[in-house]
């Protein structure tokens, strides 16, 4: 089974290799990503949907890529406490 990733590439009809060298990655480094073996930051997951004329959503669910976001402790109240 291709993973979402990988099916959004060829759908672009690239390679590997040339959407690699648009994102500024190597090739063995989105293999990884396309096959699930390594998380991705939300920028990155970003730059990837853009070149393959795609939401982020779309390709990625939310535990595939970290989002790094500052909390306000006043603001991280937990539901029923």
């Amino acid at each position: 089974m291709k993973s979402s990733v990988k099916m959004a590439r060829l759908d672009t009809k690239m390679s590997l290799e040339d959407a690699a060298k648009n994102l500024g990655i190597s090739a063995g480094y989105l293999s990884q990503i396309e096959n699930g073996l390594r998380q991705v930051s939300s920028k990155r997951a970003e730059q990837i949907a853009q070149l393959y004329k795609k939401e982020k959503e779309e390709i990625f669910l939310a535990s595939r890529y970290a989002l790094r976001e500052v909390s306000d402790k006043n603001s991280t109240k937990r539901a029923g406490a």
